[in-house]
């Protein structure tokens, strides 16, 4: 079967990308390995779209991430307009708190960057920190609020991407395992996927956390591993929160419906995607610590997915270097529902133009291969 482009990988990235292409009139086919599309990172993660909370620096990640927060709103108002589905956009912001001296400390220096870099930080009193979140525990000792971070229910999110694919006609197969990516003279032919050889010039590895169990003989990939990463949901009434809240590595991510986000671990653990007692504890204990009322919840779920990262904890986004036509869009570790519509606009544009946006510079998969080389 011919198609114009094919995507690796049916979650949130892989997606959005085709919807892009397919709005461009192009013909593109998605191959997912699972028998579900965006039923891994994207349907595991908590929606935070936050890049002051994420990263400690003016740098390019940051741009990038700043740069696709600045999309979102018009990215879920297409979204919205056209498949008649609520994605809950939340841009209520971010409240960053610690409850000892060190955490506070180390709160303040985290927040100086912001603050020198002019990025719009509300330091806080312990009487306004109350006012705005109630439910806070009262030994909370320093707190900031960021009005800029947003974020948004990925779940309803990938629903309404996947009727926007069904709109644009985009072709899935799935529970399709794809091997091998196949090339001829230097030359992108497609992928084999269950045995089976379909042709495009372009292929997109949008993978994930398995964008490097491909095979592409006498070619280099680059590394992307799975980090585990064990999350819950409670049930509380409505407005119990309604600003996420961060402590350390804890977040808790208020839905509008008294659904309670809770995470994250951090695991190298392989494919082990078990929930593990330690974790759940860990998430709980600091959950009722930052909001005491949560003891009180009713328990929902749990869960765990796989961020994909790379040996540097950035994003691979552009075309590989010795095989024009495969194209990476992989790697985005914690900010993968933050990053879909920067990534989805700027693959695309590379597809449809050939030219490659400055934005993709520092992300670019030739920064691996000296590695790739010496090992």
């Amino acid at each position: 079967m011919q198609s114009d482009v094919i995507v690796i990988g049916g979650g949130l990235i892989g997606c959005s990308i085709a919807i892009e292409l397919a709005k461009k009139g192009l013909k593109v086919s998605v191959f997912e390995r699972s028998s579900q599309l965006m039923k891994e990172a994207s349907w595991a993660a908590a929606g935070m779209l936050a890049p002051q909370s994420e990263l400690s620096a003016i740098t390019p990640m940051f741009l990038l991430c700043q740069k696709s927060l600045q999309l979102y709103q018009n990215f879920v108002n297409e979204l919205e307009e056209t498949t008649k589905l609520d994605c809950a956009y939340r841009r209520e912001g971010f409240l960053q708190l610690a409850f000892d001296e060190e955490s506070a400390k180390n709160l303040d220096k985290n927040m100086a960057w912001q603050i020198q870099a002019g990025l719009r930080t509300e330091k806080l009193t312990h009487d306004d920190v109350k006012k705005l979140s109630p439910n806070i525990s009262d030994k909370v000792s320093n707190s900031y609020y960021l009005r800029d971070e947003h974020q948004i229910d990925n779940r309803k999110l990938t629903n309404s991407i996947l009727a926007m694919a069904e709109i644009l006609e985009v072709r899935f197969f799935l529970g399709s395992q794809v091997t091998e990516i196949c090339v001829e003279q230097n030359k992108i032919l497609g992928i084999i996927a269950n045995g089976e050889r379909h042709f495009a010039a372009k292929v997109v590895n949008a993978a994930g956390s398995w964008a490097s169990l491909l095979s592409l003989p006498k070619y280099f990939l680059p590394d992307v591993k799975p980090v585990r990463g064990q999350m819950l949901a409670l049930k509380t009434d409505v407005g119990v929160l309604e600003h996420t809240l961060h402590f350390g590595t804890t977040y808790l991510v208020p839905r509008r419906d008294g659904k309670i986000v809770i995470g994250s671990t951090t695991e190298h653990v392989g494919y082990d995607k078990r929930v593990t007692a330690q974790g759940l504890e860990h998430l709980l204990s600091q959950a009722q610590k930052i909001v005491p009322k949560l003891a009180e919840a009713c328990f929902l779920e749990a869960w765990a997915g796989f961020r994909p990262a790379t040996l540097d904890l950035l994003p691979i986004l552009g075309e590989h270097p010795q095989l024009p036509g495969l194209i990476f869009a992989t790697g985005h570790y914690r900010n993968g529902i933050l990053l879909t519509p920067v990534t989805s606009s700027l693959i695309t544009n590379l597809i449809i133009t050939g030219q490659e946006s400055d934005m993709l510079t520092a992300f670019s998969p030739t920064r691996f291969i000296s590695t790739a080389k010496a090992s």
